[in-house]
């Protein structure tokens, strides 16, 4: 008699708990969820398009400014001046340095390693755009340079990365021109990304 009581308050409480899995069961058979049922065996055709609905384009990349690889500018009478010239310089100096390589490894590289490495290869670097703003006083003047440039690469492709730079700017009341204190070449591996 134990027995019996023991099982029917065993099923008893067992009812909620099958109407839930009848349930999950029944929403997954409705949405193609379960095995064989035809949910994800089988490929779907895309919905058909009218001919007068727009074709999404490809995003238009940034418009950027190649600068080439001629350092032709120098200090200027304001900091922004001087930072507008020194910008483009240390971005010249970068093209200039990635076609020596470039020409370094076509005449001494073994063919098949250098076309195997095309995707690093930095071939040029163009500025995209510029957000720095200086902050002076007192003859100096510092900005965290901030200013995105796009890379291509010699496989052909690009990759837009934004830069930051420390750059530290003092005026010469002798010439009245601010010079960057200690210029140096932009590193595009370490300060971009």
């Amino acid at each position: 008699m134990m027995n019996n009581h023991i099982t029917r308050t065993t099923a008893k409480s067992m009812w909620p708990l099958f109407l839930v899995g009848l349930v999950v069961v029944l929403v997954m058979a409705g949405c193609g969820g379960l095995p064989g049922s035809g949910g994800g065996d089988q490929a779907t055709a895309p919905p058909e398009r009218e001919e007068s609905e727009p074709i999404n384009p490809l995003p238009t990349p940034l418009p950027a400014e190649d600068v080439g690889e001629e350092a032709a500018s120098a200090a200027k009478d304001t900091p922004e001046g001087t930072w507008t010239n020194y910008l483009r310089d240390i971005i010249a100096e970068q093209v200039s340095d990635r076609a020596q390589k470039i020409t370094l490894l076509e005449r001494y590289q073994d063919p098949a390693i250098t076309k195997a490495n095309l995707e690093g290869l930095v071939e040029d670097i163009d500025l995209v755009e510029d957000r720095t703003e200086f902050n002076t006083g007192g003859g100096l003047a510092n900005s965290n340079a901030d200013f995105d440039i796009r890379l291509t690469y010699a496989n052909g492709d690009t990759d837009t990365q934004t830069c930051r730079i420390q750059v530290n700017m003092e005026f010469n009341e002798d010439d009245g021109v601010w010079y960057v204190i200690n210029p140096a070449p932009l590193q595009i591996f370490a300060a971009c990304g």
